[in-house]
């Protein structure tokens, strides 16, 4: 019995300590166990405060997106909005064009159109200026005439003029004559006296022949009255020829004078007709003149035209390259084009300052017209008041002082340091 108990004993003595070292066993596994969980429980600590810290930058990504997000919608409503309002202004830049280039259609008809009354014009000038040639040579034909008739005009009245002088002197000769026949009888008579005389100095000289007389004798040949009676007849017929030729040649002035006033007339009248044609051909140069300077004018004004078509038209190629180029960079994930961002900037600017201006002119209107008087003048002084508004009254209506208005001292300036306050003196009652 006793070894009995003694065997169990030790069995469960072996099972115990069995059991012991098992237990320790699983005492260091599970202490193992608890190491290992402890460090995936720090690594998973470690992995969550990661996670976390992913997850807030990542909240913060999504939210930096966002609002990445809103801009680019907001951006994008403004890139919708700008396309709109540039197709709108592209549809105006076309009207603009189409109506340019009707105005340049207008401007070319009317470019043909004056064109093809130059030409017209042209031809007619042409046309008048052959008229005009052949005036001008029937002129100048009739001219020569002229001055061909002038030219024996001339002549003649030098001839008439030479034979006046010599009728003149003629007539002065025979006159000259004539005034010698009386003197001839005279002087018949003073030799008849002087005959006379010098019979009685003979007889005189033959009682004082010792007296000397100075005398001078004449030389010379006294014409006999025969002589004298034949150079009067001589001079009467030359006298009579030269009033025959006279005759004729004043004859041949009044023919010559008679056939040359038609001519004269015909002058007169040829100067007329081509005063009348330099008129016409003056007006016609004018016409020109006026229609060359008319085509200038449209030439300059058409070429104008198509300089502000092709401005135009460039400025609608920039547009669409812009708009191009705004709608592709949003698609491919590039930014904005940076250029509509500042001019948007400058847009907002733009508005901003215009408010602010707006702002500030209608408060600067406002103080004016507080500060404008009834009379209309202005002052920088504070209105003083003139009425007031009784506090018993059933209404609040403002009434005016009267004669007797409220006393509003200014305020003491500067020079009140120059005054010493008055001491008040103690009253004796």
């Amino acid at each position: 019995m006793i070894t009995e108990e003694k065997n169990k004993y030790v069995k469960l003595k072996q099972i115990a300590s069995q059991t012991i070292t098992e237990l320790t066993e699983q005492i260091k596994v599970l202490g193992n166990e608890t190491e290992i969980q402890r460090s995936i429980v720090i690594i998973k600590n470690r992995s969550l405060t990661k996670a976390r810290m992913r997850l807030s930058n990542s909240s913060k990504i999504r939210d930096k997106l966002n609002n990445d997000i809103s801009k680019v919608a907001w951006k994008h409503r403004q890139i919708t909005q700008e396309y709109e309002d540039d197709k709108l202004e592209l549809m105006k830049l076309t009207e603009m064009i189409n109506v340019q280039e009707q105005a340049l259609l207008e401007t070319n008809r009317n470019h043909e159109t004056a064109i093809q009354r130059r030409n017209s014009l042209g031809v007619q000038l042409l046309e008048h200026e052959e008229v005009l040639f052949s005036s001008y040579e029937k002129v100048n034909i009739q001219e020569a005439a002229i001055t061909k008739g002038y030219m024996t005009l001339e002549t003649l009245e030098k001839e008439t003029r030479d034979l006046q002088l010599e009728i003149n002197e003629e007539e002065r000769q025979i006159d000259l004559k004539k005034k010698e026949l009386p003197l001839r009888k005279k002087s018949e008579e003073d030799i008849t006296m002087l005959q006379i005389e010098l019979s009685e100095a003979r007889d005189e000289t033959l009682e004082g022949l010792n007296r000397t007389i100075g005398y001078k004798e004449l030389k010379g040949n006294d014409p006999t009255s025969e002589e004298l009676i034949k150079k009067i007849e001589q001079l009467e017929m030359f006298l009579s020829d030269q009033e025959r030729r006279l005759l004729e040649k004043r004859l041949l002035v009044d023919q010559v004078t008679r056939l040359s006033q038609p001519l004269g007339e015909r002058a007169e009248n040829c100067q007329q007709d081509r005063l009348s044609l330099a008129k016409k051909l003056n007006e016609l140069r004018t016409q020109v003149i006026d229609s060359n300077q008319r085509m200038m004018a449209v030439s300059a004004e058409l070429s104008m035209k198509h300089a502000t078509a092709l401005s135009l038209q460039q400025e609608i190629k920039e547009k669409e390259f812009q708009m191009d180029r705004c709608q592709r960079q949003p698609e491919e994930g590039l930014p904005t084009c940076p250029e509509l961002e500042k001019e948007w900037r400058r847009m907002l600017r733009d508005r901003k300052r215009r408010q602010r201006d707006k702002e500030e002119r209608e408060r600067l209107a406002e103080e004016e017209q507080w500060n404008q008087l009834p009379n209309g003048q202005y002052t920088t002084a504070e209105s003083r008041p003139n009425a007031y508004v009784p506090q018993t009254g059933p209404l609040p209506l403002p009434k005016p002082y009267g004669a007797m208005a409220p006393f509003k001292p200014s305020q003491p300036g500067a020079n009140m340091r120059h005054f010493r306050k008055p001491t008040l003196q103690p009253l004796d009652i």
